[in-house]
């Protein structure tokens, strides 16, 4: 039953996007009505007639439907949620804010996009997710489609068996006139004739190996110009393929039949049809021959008229009707040969047609517009006070100031990270960035700030990293000179009540403005401190190299270019929406090395990144989502032959967890049963995760909800499938 909601759901969204295109057609064949022959007007059916079998189309930015979802956007800029299921940049907002995909079932009611459940681990009974009126009008269409296919199908049966009782005709005559006429029209296989109760009209019949139906009093009491007239009829049907199209209507009614602009389109293009055939007779024929074919036609369509019709499935085949009549024998009148030629400007037009309405909208990215270097920075997630970053030139930028870094350290220390701390408390306001440096040993911190500090007070710190008591304490100060600098050394020794013995030392000094100073958690020796205060220089692209650590476990995201920074690092462009469905927006984003995203480590994944964004509702402050992406589609794969997903405890044991496959907008998506973070070393208290995890191409995706409903999840997990990555090309 979930599968067939799909279907169902897929169809409703073809059908509505055929019967647009049809809408367009009918206005651009409206307005070139005479400009255009009535076979380039029966060419523009095909169109709509794709739209409506075509399961799968491309997309371009010319697309029909991404001009409806600009326009639709623009009247109702505050709208949450698109038309037509693009991510696109919000206006009026200092940076690209994402708005994530989601489709016109979600517009109308979000809990109706979820697709179903497509497997359940044995034992569980499927349950589907759609909605109970999608199910019941589920129902109701394929009740149709399954009427209408056996109609239509049981006629082809019945003509089928009629067609056993046919007799060939012999008449030399009409031997001779069918002859003339295939040759006329270029058919090269014989075009046997046959008679007998098939039907009240010539009729051609099969598409690969075609015969010509024709009762025996018709071909006996129609003159040789009229016969020709009939047989060049049916065999411009067959050259132009008619039949193939005219049983691809019927499945398209069958299948959208609940669309009643559908069956208007379908019985359009059937009228079309054949004035579109009548009018290659006449360019096959001649001129000359318009107005007695014109006249067998009004001949033909008084005989036919006289006698009860045959009960045509669909409506396929009525083309007598007198409306109908009326406009051939117009067209038949008004005829000039080569007055529509088939010229290279109509295909260019059909060309462009075609590309306006047989693609879906193009998906824009969060990033889709080329941004400047100031837009680059700007914050993703709002202005914080404190930011940390891997690599000497984002802190630069951070900052705000220039400043100088040392160009010599010791080489068993390398750089570890930069914090940028922002005060505004502190008058004139203070702004502050500290380079961390470590080794085995050593643990060496460099700060400057735009407000001088004195580094007199002291915390001693135990080796478990709490604070304890000292019960003496006492500071010496002394002033040294490195290359004209005036270096200040503060020294404070502390001895707690342990009996331990605690030692800081902090060399201050000033330059050009900015307050510098160096602190040591292990010992330096002072001509080691001196040759790095000695170094300090302002950063070169040499310095910048030195003073980056791909190794740093957490990088935060702050703005565009470390979005397209990180990007590089984690090896693809990831998915990266700033709201969600529902008022989630995203509070945060970081890189850290690939840490239980659900497989133990071996030595590759060591160079592994994850990026993870994390999404939080202000109307639910308890609920939080976790999104995570890494390039390693193992893990969907281990996920898939287990069925279980291991997670990792505070404690770094190990616990399994159960999963069940889903099918989420047509993803296959693996939901874990509820679970505990800590598994058993969680508190009772705690509310139960669930956790999503899919593949995109190579890159796995999992998303995280705490305290999320079920439903809602769902949602979310829908958007997230249908979101774009970002092009870090634009």
């Amino acid at each position: 039953m979930d599968i067939l909601g799909s279907i169902f759901l897929w169809m409703c969204y073809a059908s509505l996007g055929a019967s647009l295109v049809a809408i367009l057609l009918v206005a651009i064949k409206k307005g070139v009505s005479q400009a255009i022959s009535w076979r380039m007007h029966h060419l523009l059916w095909f169109i709509v007639l794709a739209r409506l079998m075509i399961p799968v189309l491309p997309e371009s930015s010319f697309s029909l439907f991404t001009w409806v979802f600009w326009a639709s956007n623009s009247m109702s800029a505050a709208q949450p949620l698109s038309f037509s299921a693009e991510p696109q940049l919000m206006p009026n907002t200092q940076l690209p804010v994402v708005i994530s995909e989601v489709s016109h079932e979600l517009k109308d009611n979000e809990k109706n996009q979820i697709q179903t459940e497509a497997a359940k681990d044995e034992g569980m009974n499927a349950v589907s997710s759609h909605p109970i009126y999608i199910q019941v009008l589920t129902v109701v269409w394929l009740v149709g489609v399954v009427f209408l296919l056996a109609r239509l199908f049981a006629y082809l049966y019945k003509i089928h068996n009629k067609e056993r009782f046919l007799m060939r005709v012999t008449d030399e005559r009409v031997f001779s006139i069918m002859d003339d006429c295939r040759k006329k029209f270029g058919v090269k296989r014989k075009i046997h004739v046959y008679t007998g109760t098939l039907a009240k009209g010539p009729l051609i019949s099969n598409l690969f190996s075609p015969w010509v139906y024709c009762p025996r009093d018709v071909y006996q009491s129609l003159s040789d110009a009229e016969l020709y007239h009939v047989f060049s009829h049916e065999l411009a049907h067959h050259k132009r393929k008619d039949l193939l199209w005219s049983f691809l209507g019927s499945l398209a009614l069958a299948i959208h039949w609940m669309n009643p602009l559908v069956w208007l389109w379908i019985r359009k293009m059937k009228a079309d049809m054949e004035l579109a055939c009548d009018e290659y007779v006449l360019e096959v024929l001649g001129e000359k021959e318009a107005i007695s074919y014109g006249m067998t036609l009004l001949s033909f369509a008084r005989r036919i008229s006289e006698r009860r019709p045959l009960s045509y499935p669909l409506y396929f085949h009525h083309s007598h009707h007198s409306d109908q009549m009326k406009r051939r024998i117009q067209m038949i009148s008004k005829f000039k040969k080569g007055s529509y030629p088939l010229s290279a400007l109509a295909v260019a037009c059909g060309l462009a047609i075609s590309v306006v309405t047989l693609t879906n909208a193009a998906e824009p990215t969060p990033l889709q517009v080329a941004v400047n270097q100031d837009e680059k920075l700007r914050p993703l997630f709002g202005n914080t006070s404190s930011k940390v970053t891997n690599r000497l030139e984002k802190a630069e930028r951070l900052a705000g100031f220039s400043f100088k870094v040392p160009s010599y350290l010791p080489s068993e220390v390398s750089y570890k990270n930069s914090n940028i701390l922002h005060s505004s408390e502190s008058e004139p306001s203070e702004n502050t960035v500290i380079h961390l440096f470590q080794s085995e040993n050593i643990s060496l911190m460099i700060g400057v700030s735009t407000v001088e500090n004195t580094m007199e007070s002291f915390k001693v710190i135990s080796d478990d990293g709490t604070s304890k008591s000292s019960v003496d304490s006492t500071l010496s100060q002394e002033q040294i000179s490195l290359k004209g600098k005036s270096v200040k050394v503060n020294t404070r020794t502390a001895t707690t009540k342990e009996g331990s013995v605690f030692k800081d030392v902090v060399y201050l000094w000033s330059d050009e403005g900015l307050y510098y100073y160096i602190k040591g958690e292990a010992p330096l020796e002072n001509k080691e401190i001196a040759k790095i205060i000695e170094s300090f220089q302002a950063p070169n692209a040499e310095l910048r190299k030195t003073y980056v650590n791909y190794d740093f476990l957490n990088s935060d995201i702050y703005d565009l270019e470390d979005l397209e920074y990180f990007s590089g690092m984690i090896g693809f462009a990831p998915v990266f929406p700033l709201e969600l469905p529902g008022g989630y927006k995203a509070t945060g984003a970081y890189v850290n090395k690939k840490l239980n995203f659900s497989y133990p480590e071996n030595e590759e994944d060591k160079h592994k990144r994850t990026i993870h964004l994390t999404f939080e509702n202000p109307e639910k402050p308890k609920t939080i989502v976790l999104f995570a992406q890494i390039k390693d589609k193992s893990i969907v794969e281990n996920i898939r032959k287990t069925k279980k997903v291991p997670f990792e405890r505070i404690d770094g044991a190990k616990f399994e967890v159960p999963v069940t496959s889903l099918n989420i907008s047509g993803q296959e998506v693996f939901r874990t049963a509820p679970y505990k973070v800590d598994d058993t070393l969680s508190s009772p208290k705690d509310k139960d995760n669930h956790t999503y995890f899919w593949l995109k191409e190579d890159v796995c995706l999992k998303v995280t909800f705490k305290e999320v409903e079920a439903d809602v999840q769902q949602q979310l997990v829908a958007a997230l499938v249908k979101e774009k990555a970002i092009d870090l090309k634009k």
